[in-house]
């Protein structure tokens, strides 16, 4: 069984992160980080003010209302870099982008011509195969993909997902041919 479907479908939690509850990672708070151009999104630079906004979006907290918690993070950040940067990842860490399903590389760019944003039609695709419309915008991500990629076989696009047995087999026959 692929490591990746495993460890999606393995429940995530709700999780402690620096203080703040955060609920599983889902296209709602990805969509909330577009609105506020965050870098964990978006190419941008990694900055105190990004890092605190990323965890109060994913929390559901204004990300206008500075606590003295706020500003005890962004003061430790400000003085660490090494500390932001490693809360930077762990962040990331906690999207669970690496528990998405990987596809083969067909050398070819597939150009999408509707102009609707990729999450909207992964929400619209869980939709219409029965997912309520709460429950598509709030489970976490990973799944969330996992699924869409999965109605989407099943009406008869071409899936070409390479599993992480595909990978170990590359990595094993690549190392025998020293």
């Amino acid at each position: 069984m692929d490591r990746r479907f495993a460890l999606a479908f393995t429940d995530p939690e709700e999780i402690d992160f620096l203080g703040y509850r955060l609920p599983p990672f889902c296209l709602r708070h990805r969509v909330r980080l577009h609105a506020i151009n965050s870098p964990f999104v978006e190419a941008a630079e990694y900055t105190t003010g990004h890092m605190l906004a990323a965890i109060k979006t994913c929390a559901g907290l204004p990300i206008d209302d500075v606590t003295g918690k706020d500003k005890a993070l962004l003061y430790v950040w400000a003085k660490d870099e090494v500390k932001l940067a490693n809360d930077c990842m762990a962040f990331r860490t906690y999207m669970l982008e690496s528990h998405w399903p990987k596809f083969w590389d067909t050398g070819k760019l597939e150009q999408r011509v509707s102009g609707m944003p990729w999450i909207l039609n992964l929400v619209a695709n869980l939709i219409s195969n029965g997912v309520p419309e709460e429950r598509a915008w709030t489970m976490p991500e990973c799944q969330a993909i996992w699924l869409s990629t999965t109605f989407s076989g099943l009406k008869g696009v071409e899936v070409n997902l390479l599993t992480t047995e595909d990978e170990e087999a590359m990595a094993a026959f690549t190392t025998s041919q020293g």
